[in-house]
């Protein structure tokens, strides 16, 4: 296959980074709201397993970000590209859900205003301080794996990705061996800074992206190796979903997802990172008014979800997007642009 990335398949993987955002959301609104709450309604239907929906944001992750340091030229790029990506939809929505948990008193669901600005940063995760909302999980987790493929960019070792995987693959397995053997605090730190619960599906996206640019045999051990990874470290609900994710993405470097290029999916894939970040505990609040008016059947979620999905639009093309534009018009003459819109490859997280 070319070097080139067509246009379609990153609508392909808009689609799929969509149907990821609302797996998540729906289990949010149900599952999750029914532990945390408890839905007024008896036997309320549940989508337990949407949470794996974030997997596939991370095996997304992997194929995309690897993409992006193939076509920028430093650390400084890379750096910006992701703060600009990340950053500003991210303030408002912390902003946003702060001041709204606050007023509403959602409980359970607060931080401090200290807390809070800490959470500006991105960086509460690391040091142990509470998400704001606790989607921002996911995040921690994107952001580690950031700075590693920043490292592999700045010791110039792209080109031997394949190796730096095995490695990476082999120490995350090293690392959970221990983990589960000593139970000790330092082996959990360092399990968390190894990301290695989720190291095998970053790599998964990396491999995917390198099978469709070169599709060579080792590139399809790696994936083999990340799936036994997947059976032999993670839990049986998640191999399952994680093996059709796998499926997905050979059926998508093979050009044989074309029917999810559907422009709802898309646009939903293109709002995902918003709607990732303003749906939880704003949709918890909605939730929690609507049952104490007697909107207490499943059928009403879709107030919650357009509730969500519309300040997604906004952060999306009234707040990200023009920021990413001026910024891209200031640096435009200062590089050559390449064949492909990268912001259109932005993908998170998560979640």
């Amino acid at each position: 296959m070319g070097n080139d990335i067509k246009k379609d398949r990153l609508m392909e993987l808009d689609a799929l980074r969509g149907v990821a955002a609302m797996a998540v959301v729906i289990f949010h609104y149900t599952t999750r709201y029914d532990e945390l709450f408890g839905h007024k309604k008896q036997n309320y239907l549940g989508f337990e397993y949407g949470y794996l929906g974030v997997n596939l944001f991370f095996i997304i992750s992997g194929f995309v970000i690897f993409m992006t340091l193939t076509r920028i030229n430093s650390l400084k790029e890379f750096a910006k590209r992701r703060a600009l990506r990340l950053y500003p939809a991210y303030i408002v929505a912390v902003v946003i859900t702060f001041m709204a948990v606050r007023v509403y008193d959602l409980k359970g669901r607060g931080v401090s205003l200290g807390e809070a600005i800490i959470n500006l940063t991105m960086l509460q995760g690391h040091i142990l301080i509470p998400h704001v909302d606790g989607a921002y999980w996911s995040l921690t987790v994107e952001l580690t794996f950031y700075l590693i493929m920043g490292l592999v960019l700045f010791l110039g070792l792209s080109n031997k990705i394949t190796t730096i995987s095995l490695l990476w693959l082999v120490t995350s397995g090293g690392i959970m061996i221990i983990s589960d053997m000593s139970n000790q605090r330092l082996t959990t730190f360092v399990e968390y800074l190894a990301i290695s619960n989720y190291s095998h599906l970053f790599i998964a996206g990396i491999m995917f992206y390198l099978i469709r640019q070169k599709g060579q045999v080792k590139h399809h051990m790696m994936i083999l190796a990340c799936l036994m990874y997947e059976y032999v470290f993670i839990d049986i609900n998640s191999n399952f979903f994680v093996t059709i994710f796998f499926m997905l993405f050979y059926l998508l470097v093979n050009n044989k997802l074309n029917f999810l290029n559907m422009k709802p999916l898309v646009f939903l894939g293109t709002i995902s990172y918003s709607f990732y970040l303003v749906h939880q505990n704003i949709g918890y609040i909605v939730i929690n008014i609507m049952e104490k008016y007697g909107l207490i059947n499943e059928v009403f979620l879709v107030i919650p979800v357009t509730i969500s999905v519309g300040l997604a639009t906004l952060l999306t093309f009234y707040v990200e997007k023009p920021i990413r534009k001026i910024f891209h018009n200031k640096s435009k003459s200062k590089r050559k642009t390449t064949s492909i819109d990268l912001t259109k490859v932005d993908y998170i997280n998560e979640q």
